[in-house]
């Protein structure tokens, strides 16, 4: 039994010929493109604003940490953090996979290795002076602003 918000939403296409519907198929697909392109713009002004507008004026201002206040009145902490990003490419996947496991760290490993919690391993290993697979991934690090509870 379908939930009364897919009936509600069938029943704006009963009564439409199969032109029809594809015409509506085909305007939502470029409506999805639109809004996508609109939210990978949002996203790279996030990127940009995060990643090198507030880590260069903390730099220039010389300051690690500052309590902004946001719209809503709330108050946080806005810092500035070390972040690595890493990527392997396909054609590595098998020889990461080996050096995780020379290294004891085989634990992280699955059928892929996630994103995340190879670069969480990659910025322990680099923090503790460990060895990490720079010549398998490629490695980047980055400052990125992040608000905290004030």
């Amino acid at each position: 039994m379908d939930s009364p918000e897919v009936v509600e939403q069938l029943a704006l296409f009963k009564g439409l010929s199969y032109n029809e519907l594809v015409g509506a198929m085909m305007e939502a697909q470029d409506e999805h493109a639109r809004l996508k392109a609109e939210t990978s713009e949002a996203w790279n002004d996030v990127c940009f604003i995060t990643r090198r507008v507030i880590p260069s004026r903390f730099e220039q201002d010389n300051i690690q940490n500052i309590t902004v206040i946001l719209p809503d009145g709330t108050k946080k902490q806005l810092l500035v953090i070390p972040q690595v990003s890493v990527k392997t490419p396909p054609e590595k996947k098998l020889e990461l996979w080996k050096w995780l496991r020379e290294h004891d760290a085989a634990e992280i490993i699955s059928e892929t290795v996630n994103s995340s919690t190879l670069a969480a391993y990659v910025r322990q290993q680099m923090k503790d002076g460990q060895p990490y697979p720079n010549d398998i991934c490629e490695v980047s690090m980055y400052d990125t602003a992040s608000l905290r509870k004030a």
